[in-house]
């Protein structure tokens, strides 16, 4: 392993923990309705650290991204026809 892919891995880490601290920092602050809207776009964020830096999916074969689009897509159907019966609920 080279040297600057170490310092790639390591700066990708510090950010993960990091972006962790900023998550549970934020469930300790009454921000309302906009505490989901803050964690989730977080939770995005790491994700995306993880996909590019240590799966390396934009170095991969042009079908393992083909594949993981299509994923991407599904999910945000899934999630697209969760939001409505969650907005809908008295809670």
């Amino acid at each position: 392993m080279t040297h600057s892919r170490i310092r790639n891995y390591v700066a990708t880490w510090i950010a993960l923990l990091v972006l962790l601290a900023i998550t549970c920092g934020t469930s300790f602050i009454p921000l309302g309705r906009y505490n989901l809207a803050i964690n989730m776009a977080i939770a995005i964020a790491k994700a995306l650290l993880v996909i590019v830096v240590f799966m390396r999916l934009f170095k991969s074969a042009p079908m393992v991204l083909v594949v993981a689009v299509i994923a991407a897509l599904d999910l945000a159907i899934l999630v697209c026809l969760t939001l409505p019966d969650f907005a809908v609920r008295g809670w």
